[in-house]
């Protein structure tokens, strides 16, 4: 292929990580089929820089990962970050990591192999790059508005009581969207994962070119639904060490699965499969509450434990863009019940795909519901799987590539 990208994200992609990675090895596995892609991973979060999987390898003409070259020192924030957020306060975290020796060895490295495009994977890397690339077009998939997620972030930890933590995000969440304002504009292609965040950049930036494309999952493992054993299976996905994902197995422990419990004959059980578990939760210091709950960890291929599912839970009560937690479930042919929060940005109908609720007494009902009727969460298994393989199956999208790409 003659043309030539540079792919810049702040994490390695992978097919089998969290979704911020998955979203990227979709986007990295997209742009493959049209440019040669040259990966250069920026780990802002400290995240691995050893080497990407090797199917992701293959995918790159080259890959680099360029961390922080001194954690100790950092400039102080560009003065024309600090006019337009008005207030030093409230300057992104992400934003005050980018140092001046930093900037250079990204500059380096991009120019290094004399891309045609550079293409940004999240808004918060815009610092590091915009004044790497000089003359050079660059699209920017923003997964979801920080703003907003900041927002979201903000009211769930002030009704954890996590006050300064709020005020932090708050305050983010203020600078994000005077940043956005200011930065979106730079981009001359922009990304969103759904309508509805499409919908957010043009409210903050009306003349941007902005494409949506969806979030997908590679494959499809569908699994007939569990023979009856007398007992229900409830599985909830994803690291603790992400705090949405905290909160929303906190806040179903503590509020909605006893309801669930009372509720039904049948015995439950919650899985928990996702790294950090140890971190956020100690089961030990309230043995009561979480009664029932295996917490799993970290695991190599999550298949297996939605085999053994009979309702796949989503909780969420904060969030942003990516949402590959249903797409999973709906992979593996499973029912889920959601809040509108962890579904959202997916075309989906409530009742007919997953049930959709926002309330604990809604929640509860829904999951007993479930539990005590195996043929509805045959039917809602098989209507979300329909609705996976006809738009978010991974290589339907790449029959779109064109649409998503060309001019």
């Amino acid at each position: 292929m003659s043309r030539r990208v540079v792919f810049v994200t702040p994490v390695f992609p992978s097919f089998t990580g969290n979704g911020l990675a998955m979203r990227a090895a979709a986007l990295l596995k997209l742009l493959s089929g049209w440019a040669s892609v040259d990966l250069l991973v920026i780990p802002i979060y400290n995240a691995r820089v050893d080497a990407p999987d090797p199917d992701i390898a293959q995918l790159c003409q080259s890959w680099q990962s360029v961390p922080n070259p001194d954690w100790t020192s950092f400039d102080p924030p560009s003065q024309d970050v600090i006019k337009f957020v008005g207030n030093e306060q409230n300057i992104p975290r992400e934003w005050r990591w980018c140092s001046a020796d930093w900037r250079k060895k990204i500059k380096k490295a991009i120019h290094a192999v004399n891309p045609d495009l550079v293409f940004v994977f999240r808004f918060y890397l815009a610092p590091y790059v915009l004044p790497s690339i000089g003359a050079l077009p660059c699209w920017l998939d923003l997964d979801e508005l920080e703003s907003s997620s900041r927002a979201r972030l903000a009211r769930v930890y002030s009704l954890c009581g996590k006050r300064d933590l709020a005020l932090e995000m708050e305050q983010e969440a203020q600078g994000y969207a005077k940043l956005e304002s200011q930065y979106l504009g730079r981009f001359n292609r922009l990304f969103a994962s759904s309508k509805r965040e499409a919908e957010g950049i043009y409210s903050r930036f009306k003349k941007a070119s902005v494409r949506v494309l969806p979030n997908s999952y590679p494959q499809s493992r569908p699994h007939p639904q569990r023979t009856a054993t007398g007992k229900a299976r409830l599985l909830f996905v994803g690291s603790l060490g992400y705090f949405p994902n905290e909160d929303a197995v906190k806040y179903f422990n503590r509020e909605i699965f006893p309801l669930i419990k009372e509720r039904t004959a049948v015995p439950v059980e919650l899985v928990v499969v996702g790294g950090g578990w140890k971190e956020a939760v100690d089961p030990s210091s309230d043995a009561e509450l979480y009664q029932g709950v295996k917490f799993v960890g970290a695991v190599a291929e999550t298949t297996p434990f939605y085999a053994e599912t009979d309702i796949v839970v989503v909780p969420l009560r904060s969030a942003g863009g990516t949402r590959i937690k249903i797409l999973e479930a709906f992979s593996h042919s499973r029912a889920v019940v959601s809040t509108s929060i962890g579904a959202e940005g997916l075309e989906l109908l409530d009742g007919v795909h997953l049930e959709i609720a926002d309330k604990v007494e809604d929640f509860t009902d829904k999951c007993v519901n479930l539990i005590e009727d195996a043929e509805r969460r045959r039917e809602l298994a098989k209507k979300g799987h329909e609705l996976f393989m006809n738009q978010y199956l991974m290589k339907n999208l790449e029959l779109q590539v064109p649409h998503f790409f060309a001019d």
